[in-house]
């Protein structure tokens, strides 16, 4: 099942992203370096991201990636 994006911001053009999700179960079991598996698709590559920032009560997670690759690139 998709996660909703419900915000995306460009850091850095170009180069680094910020995507706050609405993911209500990760964010409740969120802690400090604490991290997420993305897919673009259900046969894309996994990729692990650090979790940035979390609101328990919104149920949200924010990342911050680099592009660095195609999936990356796909990401953001």
């Amino acid at each position: 099942m998709p996660t909703p994006i419900l915000e995306k911001e460009s850091l850095i053009p170009g180069k680094t992203s910020k995507l706050v999700l609405h993911a209500p179960a990760i964010a409740s079991h969120a802690r400090p370096g604490h991290f997420v598996m993305l897919r673009m698709s259900h046969t894309g590559e996994r990729i692990p991201l650090t979790i940035a920032d979390y609101d328990r009560e919104k149920g949200t997670v924010a990342i911050i990636f680099q592009k660095v690759g195609l999936s990356t690139e796909l990401l953001g």
